[in-house]
């Protein structure tokens, strides 16, 4: 018994599972802490930085990580080493064009040159060490993954701390430190790795107009999924940074909830999928009723404390900066719940083989946010923007939930005919 109990709790599964509430849990602690130490001014242009940081890491995520976990998977070891090693060369050219874009971002939302560069410097590393650590996904080597992510991401978790303690902290300061935290873990990373005595040799091109067909819809997503929620805060600039500041501070405490909706994204799809395989439509329409139970339960909750205590919860993480905040915290907790249950939704989705509902739903979102979104904001400022985005993301949530039963039906359909 305790032998099996082991073999559960180091299991590859597991360590994804601790590997995840590691970099969801130390980067929630760290938007708190930076949120807490720095003036309400200098925090709105830190999101708005932070946010184009973001924007970056998702399109090198679509681009490079997720088609080589996906192909790479199928690869030998030497293939895939080399394709690693490719990519990884790329780099040369990403980072200063992604330096580049983000110039231009700057230029518009946060115009400083120091935070510029520090900003510039914390993307290469970010892009650096992402490469590494989906690397090890892909080898299923998870635990090395998750001793890389505790020195970047739990490590700047204590550097802010500290500093915080003993230096006044500016946005400037707080991405050097993580940029040099995500640095130090890739070069720790590189001491660790250990390619295959033969590696096959690909030219980087090669490598990228394979992984294309891929990327180009991921980057769609991407794309789709951002206009759906993610772009409010530049959308909200020229109200100035208070006003982006207090939004952005009721994002980063809802963001607790993101712990929970990373963890599904990651485990339920495989877990519904095999499940369909093995135990038919009605096991899996069994398990989507008891995952829904489950949801609407952590909602119900979640919501109450929101709507109850929502001044009382911004005194407590932000000390009092943002108190005046509590009614647009109230409602985007809606749009929190709303991304909960579509982060489900997809996940079995994607179980039944549909990759594109995720892509159509956010699209339809994304509509609504240039068209509605708008208005809002122009007719209510920040408290237009905070309706505009809980119906965004309910807009997709429920699109999201039509395709799901859509495709549930035609499985049972074709399992009825072939019956």
């Amino acid at each position: 018994m305790i032998e099996r109990f082991r073999r559960i709790v180091s299991g590859q599964r597991m360590l994804a599972l601790y590997d995840q509430a590691v970099v969801s849990g130390s980067n929630f602690l760290t938007m708190i802490l930076i949120a807490r130490q720095l003036r309400a001014e200098d925090f709105g242009m830190f999101s708005l930085a932070m946010m184009s940081m973001l924007f970056l890491g998702n399109l090198h995520r679509a681009i490079f990580t997720q088609p080589m976990n996906i192909l790479g998977a199928g690869d030998a070891p030497s293939v895939f080493a080399g394709r690693f090693l490719a990519l990884l060369k790329v780099h040369r050219f990403a980072i200063p064009i992604a330096t580049a874009i983000l110039a231009v971002i700057s230029q518009i939302f946060f115009p400083e040159t120091s935070l510029l560069v520090a900003v510039a410097i914390y993307v290469a590393c970010y892009f650096l060490q992402e490469m590494l650590r989906r690397y090890w996904y892909t080898l299923r080597e998870t635990d090395k993954a998750l001793r890389n992510d505790l020195i970047s991401y739990a490590g700047q978790v204590v550097i802010i701390l500290l500093v915080g303690s003993f230096l006044p902290l500016d946005s400037t300061l707080a991405f050097s430190i993580m940029a040099f935290t995500s640095l130090f873990a890739f070069l720790a990373g590189l001491a660790q790795l250990r390619l295959p005595p033969s590696v096959e040799r690909y030219h980087s091109w090669q490598v990228l107009v394979q992984q294309w067909t891929l990327a180009k819809w991921l980057i769609l997503t991407v794309l789709a999924v951002w206009g759906a929620g993610q772009v409010y805060p530049f959308l909200i600039a020229p109200l100035g940074p208070l006003v982006v500041a207090s939004f952005s501070a009721c994002r980063n405490l809802l963001n607790a909830l993101g712990i929970v909706i990373q963890s599904i994204g990651n485990y339920l799809p495989t877990h519904a999928a095999v499940l369909l395989q093995h135990g038919g439509k009605a096991a899996l329409g069994q398990h989507i009723c008891k995952t829904f139970i489950a949801v609407t339960a952590l909602a119900l909750a979640f919501l109450f404390v929101t709507q109850m205590y929502a001044e009382e919860l911004l005194h407590l993480v932000f000390g009092g900066t943002y108190d005046s905040a509590a009614p647009l915290l109230k409602i985007l907790a809606w749009g929190a719940v709303s991304t909960l249950f579509a982060s489900a939704l997809g996940s079995y989705s994607l179980a039944m083989g549909d990759s594109r509902s995720g892509f159509l739903a956010n699209l339809a979102a994304s509509a609504f946010t240039f068209t509605g979104g708008f208005f809002l904001i122009q007719t209510q400022g920040v408290t237009g923007a905070a309706i505009a985005t809980t119906f965004s993301l309910a807009t997709a949530m429920l699109i999201q939930g039509a395709l799901v039963a859509i495709r549930y039906r035609r499985i049972t359909e074709r399992g009825t005919a072939s019956a």
